[in-house]
């Protein structure tokens, strides 16, 4: 039964502009689910049930049989580029099972940012090179508010899969969510506290002016006089206890 789907899957993705991505809908719905962790607001992935899932391998697989050749336009491509780095890292969760982190995959040498998760027309393609190679060429800032590390600091996973025809609307509720979350924003005696993640990528926020003008655009209701990108990064599993 379950290669009768994976059958389907392939078939439906060489017809489609994009995948089909409602059992990727379905399984977030299903498996994410709004918590606390280390005092902060996540949305926390139950792994476990994840992995017993069949909705997950037809996802994983439409991944990985899709030809990006037929994306065309940058919505297409960032759509399918940040689910496939989103599925590909719960993948990666799940084949080093059980983990306390993301950064205990790998070695020394090699960490879990450098071992390759696809290949396509695009290449051999580790998440880094999903993240800094594709997805960052194509000079939209909110994604780094979509990816997701499986970390608690990460930014959430939604509960439903990024889709072109609608992007700009999920990025922008993505930003807002990100930027009235403590991980992501705190403001203390008008001096304001940025996530790392502004810190690492903070030169893609440059098409906004700078990093004050990008925060204003979103939280207009905020006064302070100084930023600083040094927020504590948690880098424990996004996952549920």
């Amino acid at each position: 039964m379950i290669r009768m789907i994976f059958l389907w899957a392939f078939a439906t993705a060489s017809l489609a502009t994009e995948p089909d991505w409602n059992d990727y809908d379905g399984l977030l719905n299903s498996h994410v689910h709004a918590a606390e962790k280390d005092g902060y607001p996540v949305n926390l992935v139950d792994y476990e049930n994840i992995s017993a899932d069949s909705r997950f391998y037809v996802v994983f697989n439409q991944i990985i049989q899709f030809d990006v050749l037929q994306l065309t336009t940058n919505e297409e491509k960032l759509a399918f580029y940040i689910n496939a780095y989103n599925i590909l890292t719960i993948n990666l969760i799940l084949d080093n099972w059980p983990v306390d982190s993301i950064r205990d995959i790998g070695s020394f040498f090699r960490g879990p940012w450098d071992i390759v998760v696809l290949e396509n027309a695009d290449g051999q393609l580790t998440l880094d090179d999903i993240e800094h190679n594709i997805i960052r060429q194509l000079d939209e800032p909110r994604i780094h508010f979509a990816v997701n590390c499986a970390s608690v600091s990460c930014p959430d996973l939604r509960h439903e899969a990024y889709r072109a025809d609608k992007l700009d609307e999920q990025l922008d509720e993505q930003t807002r969510l990100f930027l009235n979350n403590e991980k992501g924003l705190l403001l203390e005696n008008n001096r304001l506290r940025l996530s790392k993640i502004f810190d690492w990528y903070g030169e893609d926020f440059d098409v906004f002016g700078n990093l004050e003008d990008f925060v204003r655009l979103y939280r207009p209701d905020l006064q302070f006089d100084s930023v600083r990108t040094n927020l504590p990064y948690n880098w424990n599993l996004n996952a549920v206890p």
